[in-house]
């Protein structure tokens, strides 16, 4: 039976993004920037576990919420889970499912899980698992913050994109504030050559966006590889305030799929520290 959930605070997604010592300190709201419950294409349904630990001194309890590219989340409670310990959700959706007293609907859904320590003290460090029989990919949960963000003057880049026969390339964007962006994306080769046109997605408040790069810059057909997608924020937000990427790259035989980081996007000439002698 799904139960009633009253929580007080959600405006602080929106009103305030905290600030911890690293990008992947442990913290008090964290985001898992895809996460399904869906029926896959070559068979089998793909389904997203979640590995919650509790680095603080008291147990704690999270509030979460699912948001897609149609539907804003509801708040689900979960835990309470023990000082120092962690606590694993095996289909973390169909866990909200049976929770959610709404008529949301979880099932064939893909979208983004923003988890916030409902003490706002408490400490955690969350990774995602999403498989699908013998197959799948892990990503960690990420802080909001500005190595993680993307933003006007600070671009990111996601490596690894592939279009051809045997591959195919995902990509999603998360607004985990309620402020729009504009966000444009463009696909680099090998050779610094744009491929296709850039194109742009504009995300309101908790927006998500999921989609093939490649068939949004106009490209579909060919053989593709070497490259990456360019990101940039055109407008909206703030430089703190800003929204998150992934990418992933999928077998077209298999079905298996594997995991693309964003990461900072900086150019110059200044020269990484020298590694220690060995």
């Amino acid at each position: 039976m799904k139960k009633i959930l009253c929580v007080v605070g959600f405006v602080v997604l929106a009103a305030q993004i905290p600030l911890w010592g690293y990008d992947t300190s442990p913290s008090t709201l964290q985001v898992v920037p895809e996460v399904i419950w869906a029926a896959a294409t070559g068979g089998g349904t793909w389904v997203t576990d979640i590995q919650i630990t509790n680095l603080g001194s008291t147990a704690i309890s999270i509030v979460l919420w699912f948001d897609t590219a149609a539907v804003p989340g509801t708040p689900v409670l979960i835990g309470p889970i023990a000082a120092g310990n962690s606590a694993k959700y095996s289909n973390i959706l169909a866990t909200m499912d049976a929770l959610d007293q709404t008529a949301r609907v979880y099932y064939g859904n893909v979208g983004a899980l923003i988890m916030f320590e409902v003490s706002e003290t408490g400490l955690m460090q969350v990774q995602a698992q999403t498989v699908n029989g013998n197959y799948g990919k892990t990503f960690p949960g990420l802080n909001v913050v500005a190595g993680n963000t993307v933003a006007q003057g600070r671009p990111m880049m996601i490596q690894g994109l592939i279009r051809n026969a045997t591959y195919r390339t995902s990509v999603g964007v998360y607004n985990p504030v309620a402020i729009s962006f504009t966000v444009r994306f463009t696909i680099i080769n090998a050779t610094n050559g744009t491929v296709g046109a850039y194109f742009e997605r504009t995300l309101g408040a908790f927006g998500f966006s999921s989609f093939n790069p490649f068939v949004q810059a106009g490209i579909t057909t060919g053989d593709y590889d070497n490259c990456y997608l360019y990101v940039e924020v055109t407008a909206g937000g703030t430089f703190d305030q800003a929204p998150l990427l992934y990418g992933s790259i999928a077998n077209n035989y298999t079905n298996d799929t594997y995991a693309l980081m964003a990461k900072q996007y900086t150019t110059g000439t200044t020269a990484a520290p020298a590694p220690p002698i060995r």
